[in-house]
């Protein structure tokens, strides 16, 4: 027996080793066929296993009837039975609720996504790579439920306007709080057209390159942010770039990307009547320059007249390529590359990136150079470094928008049916000087404004971070972390000599700021296991945020030499000088309670002290509470993945602009008899303000079932701001215009919700689809006291505002009506031409409360179609292109009555009644004015972007190479704005919503888009 017992022992144990099998495989995406380097293999129910090698290979022994589970954050896990075999290929698909295994949440703390008690969404980085706009956040648009973003119609290098779960304050900034690798930076624009005329300068998240996101995680609610303190109100988008990979050997990619854009020309004008006045073509080259852009002449008979230039012309139609023939085909190159490594002990990726636009404006340009330096390093066991550099330089020729003087969008949209772009020649004469073409100086010739004029914009931005992190044991770690935001910007804008309504020119403005931000933080985190059934998770911390900034303004006229904008040679000259500062101080903890994996209780608290709030009331605490019931673990149903339900409570808030608690005072660079001159603020200050106050209470719930072949999730919100910080008028006997108060409250609720799932994978073909859509009911609570009415805005034409109402949606449209009498006839003039009431009344908001979009991945084998539909409603917007549309005598409208008149009833302002036959020229001409025949629903539906993509198969050291036709903002499925785009707001900011007046015009893409990878 003692000699059999060995031999049988020795038996087995030879049986199991010769049970056992080396099973090796690649792992790849399973939508585009790219390797996935870095996958965990693993043996279920062990700790053996391995990672995927850079070309997504792996290598290891199991016996026949194991099963190895494949994962990687950001895709589901895949399980494999290993049987019989040795080699086992498997295609990951992305989780496609888009909240991955593993999230970055608040703090760049990672977190299992069931265990948030809020709403967080994660975009891949690869869905802004091929469809891609300049700037990220522009391409949210209809990808994020709660995520409402847009462009202004200002062209390449613009700015955007990003918004979550609504519109928080009255006057402040509205946008979210983006955080790029730790490095808190605000999306504050530098610059905008106003009322007037002026240029979209851009704004900061321009300086990120899309070829360097690893993926974009969107904070929401309150909860979700409030550990960002008072930066986090309204919503964080946190950015991560990509870093190399630990042990992955030399990596190179490579992507280019070529598209050219083609303007939107949604113009639907008469082309029956020619330049004119009363029915009448002018008759030689004066009365030509003195009815310009009148389009009320006669018929369009061919016959030949003598227009602005002085030679005769047919008086037909031919002015209906005159957008095509002025603006040009606009060309975007975009080229990356970047080097990534890594081995045992560290990591390293560097990137360059180039974007050359030539913009449909002629002569227009933007330029962008990118540099991402990311590397991390394990100095021992328990002390790891890391760093990350970004550098982004930008130059830019921008346009003129919104006014006629300088803006070359103006003059060529309302040249009359007979006046070909062609005639206006360069717009400038031998000398330099503007061609006039009409009676208005300030109307400028579009050709003149193209060439001459001068908007330049020049930016360095530097974006950088570090960190040292200290783990004595798997479940406590400290980390140090400083990192900063420092830019150089600079922009001239410049009237040029010769031009008619200034002739000797102009130094508009002369820009120079320099801002620098420094965060610094220290943070303490604790995670640990207590016993089977429960958890902790520990987060104390704190930060110091010090911002600089220095802003020079200079601008000049009357200049001694011609085409010398020399301020030192000018007649007149001002310049000022700010030089605003900012300091807050913070300390913060969150507590996470867990319960058998399937119930979670976080409690966060945060504390900011702030220098722009007066002593007494300058510290605020932030408080929040969120609960997860995972409730898909008590029930063990096979065909449900994954079921919860999440509440949450927070409050946030914010603290006032510098310089609102106390009276200032700036130069204005001139003097009386050698004293200098200087200016003081037009609000009074508040040395008793108190931050603003955001309370948030959100429900939600999470469902992914039968293997991740459905998933929905959807939340309930309900955002009360308190206390908001607002200028309220005051008499101007005073020698004030407004008071700086707390008086504004705001409400938000809202309901989010997102569907997908896999509707179709049959063999090697795939159908990924997901909705989502969202509504936001907002509504303006209260003002000051007695105060019903708070402006915002006003459009060019003085026709049409914007204006926050107390008991109406944020950014009311507030326009003229008819004016009638009570039993409803209209009040004529005593010629019997209509008019506009004595108040304007409210039309709408200029903000879509309803948004949403319809994302698809439709993959065969090597191929990938996807597209992206999205759309808005709710919203309206005024056209002041249209309302000038109709003055001019372009509108299609304006045909009626051209020959016989129009016959007008109603009554005069005694009741007597009128009844008269008017000109089409003097009716419509006051139709314009009457401004809410000018404000048009803005709902759209919007096949948004589209792209075809072919997987190469491997081919040598190639891990990847694919080929992109793409296109972007191609096409309305659906929209109600006659002669303009629904998107066409020339400005991001809260008074300017839905007001449309001259921007540039809109474009669609078309383009190709090389991927490669070594």
């Amino acid at each position: 027996m003692k000699k059999i017992l060995p031999f049988v022992m020795t038996m087995l144990m030879s049986m199991a080793v010769l049970a056992q099998s080396t099973v090796s495989g690649v792992v790849k995406d399973a939508q585009t066929g790219e390797p996935i380097p870095g996958a965990t293999v693993l043996v279920k129910g062990t700790s053996k296993g391995t990672t995927t090698d850079l070309d997504g290979n792996y290598q290891l022994s199991a016996d026949a009837d194991a099963v190895l589970v494949f994962s990687f954050i950001g895709y589901a896990n895949v399980e494999e039975t290993v049987g019989s075999r040795t080699l086992i290929n498997v295609g990951m698909a992305t989780d496609l609720t888009e909240l991955s295994e593993v999230v970055v949440t608040a703090l760049g703390i990672e977190k299992e996504s069931k265990t948030l008690g809020y709403s967080v969404s994660r975009v891949s980085g690869e869905k802004f790579t091929k469809a891609r706009e300049i700037s990220v956040a522009n391409n949210l648009v209809g990808r994020v439920a709660g995520v409402n973003s847009t462009a202004p119609a200002t062209g390449p290098g613009g700015s955007s306007r990003v918004t979550i779960r609504g519109n928080s304050s009255l006057s402040g900034s509205n946008q979210p709080l983006y955080v790029v690798n730790g490095i808190q930076i605000q999306n504050s624009n530098l610059g905008n057209a106003g009322k007037w005329d002026g240029a979209d300068y851009g704004d900061a998240i321009t300086a990120i390159n899309p070829d360097d996101i690893e993926d974009i995680t969107v904070l929401k609610g309150g909860a979700a942010a409030a550990l960002y303190g008072q930066r986090g109100r309204n919503g964080v988008i946190l950015i991560t770039t990509k870093s190399g990979k630990y042990n992955q050997g030399l990596g190179i990619d490579f992507n280019s990307n070529v598209a050219i854009d083609r303007i939107n020309d949604f113009r639907d004008f008469q082309e029956e009547y020619g330049q004119g006045t009363l029915g009448n073509a002018p008759v030689d080259q004066q009365s030509a320059l003195n009815t310009g852009l009148s389009s009320w002449g006669g018929k369009l008979d061919g016959s030949q007249v003598t227009l602005f230039d002085g030679q005769q012309h047919p008086y037909s139609a031919v002015s209906g390529n005159n957008l095509d023939k002025f603006y040009e085909t606009g060309v975007t190159f975009t080229n990356s590359l970047a080097i990534s490594g890594g081995g045992e002990t560290g990591n390293v990726r560097l990137s360059m990136g180039d974007v050359r636009n030539n913009s449909i404006y002629p002569n227009a340009d933007y330029r962008r150079n990118t540099f991402n330096l990311d590397a991390s390093y394990k100095l021992s066991p328990k002390w790891s470094a890391s760093a990350n550099v970004n550098y982004a330089k930008d130059k830019a020729n921008r346009t003129k928008v919104n006014d006629a003087p300088g803006n070359g969008n103006f003059g060529i949209m309302f040249l009359p049916p007979n006046v070909d772009a062609d005639y206006l020649g360069t717009g400038y004469d031998e000398m330099k000087n503007e061609i006039p073409f009409g009676p208005n100086a300030f109307t400028t010739n579009p050709y003149f404004a193209a060439n001459r004029f001068i908007t330049e914009t020049s930016k360095d931005r530097v974006m950088s971070v570090a960190s040292i992190k200290y783990a004595p044991t798997d479940w406590l770690y400290i980390r140090a972390r400083v990192a900063n935001d420092f830019y150089a910007f600079n922009a001239t804008q410049i009237t040029p000599t010769g031009t008619a309504y200034r002739p000797t020119g102009s130094l508009d403005v002369q820009r120079t700021i320099n801002h620098n931000e420094t965060n610094s933080d220290l943070l303490i985190g604790i995670n640990k296991d207590l016993g089977q059934d429960f958890s902790i998770g520990v987060t104390l911390g704190g930060n110091i945020l010090k911002m600089q900034q220095k802003v020079v303004d200079v601008n000049a006229n009357g200049f001694a030499f011609p085409f010398l904008y020399n301020p030192g040679t000018a007649a007149t000259n001002s310049a000022s000088v700010s030089e605003p500062q900012k300091e807050i101080q913070s300390l913060y903890g969150s507590v996470e309670l867990g319960f058998r994996e399937m119930l979670y209780l976080n409690v966060t608290d945060r504390n900011d002290w702030s220098s722009t709030l007066p002593t007494g009331n300058n510290s605020y605490n932030y408080p929040s509470v969120n609960l997860s019931y995972v409730f898909s673990e008590m029930l063990n149903l096979p065909w449900m993945d994954l079921g919860k339900i999440r509440a949450g409570y927070a409050r946030v808030g914010g603290d006032a602009d510098v310089f609102s608690t106390s009276l200032y005072y700036g130069t204005l660079g001139a003097a009386i008899n050698g004293q200098a001159l200087g200016n003081v603020d037009n609000n009074v200050p508040n040395p008793n303000i108190e931050p603003l106050q955001v309370t948030e209470i959100e429900f939600g719930a999470a469902f992914q079932l039968f293997g991740n072949r459905l998933f929905t999730d959807f939340a309930f919100y309900n955002k009360q701001t308190l206390n908001d910080i607002v200028p309220v008028g005051i008499s101007r006997a005073s020698g004030y215009q407004n008071a700086v108060v707390n008086v504004g409250q705001i409400e938000n609720k809202g309901f989010e919700f997102l569907l997908g799932g896999v509707p179709v994978a049959v063999g090697d073909f795939r159908w990924t689809s997901t909705f989502n859509y969202t509504i936001n009911n907002n509504k303006v609570i209260e003002l000051a006291e007695g105060q019903e009415i708070l402006p915002a805005g006003e459009s060019r034409t003085g026709r049409a505002f914007v204006q926050h109402i107390v008991g109406e949606p944020f950014a009311q449209v507030v326009a003229y009506d008819y004016m009638r009498d009570d039993a409803g006839n209209l009040i004529l003039t005593p010629t019997g031409l209509p008019q506009a009431a004595a108040e304007p009344t409210a039309q709408g908001t200029g903000v879509h409360p309803i948004t949403g979009g319809w994302s698809n991945d439709l993959n065969y084998k090597n191929v990938t179609l996807s597209f992206l539909i999205d759309f808005k409603y709710g919203a309206v917007i005024y056209s002041g292109t249209n309302s000038l549309a109709y003055s001019n005598g372009l509108h299609k409208g304006t045909l009626e009555g051209r020959s016989e008149g129009i016959q007008m009833s109603g009554v005069d302002v005694d009741g007597n009644p009128i009844n008269t036959t008017v000109t089409a020229q003097n009716y419509y001409g006051a139709v314009s004015n009457i401004s809410m025949e000018q404000v048009y629903d803005a709902d759209f539906i919007k096949f948004r972007s589209l792209s075809l993509t072919y997987q190469f198969p491997k081919v040598g050291k190639m891990r990847n190479l694919s080929l992109s036709l793409v296109g972007r903002n191609l096409f309305y499925i659906s929209k109600a704005t006659p002669n303009i785009d629904p998107e066409s707001n020339y400005n991001n900011s809260n008074g300017f919503q839905g007001l449309e007046y001259l921007g540039l015009p809109t474009t669609r893409s078309f383009g190709l888009n090389l991927s490669a990878k070594f």
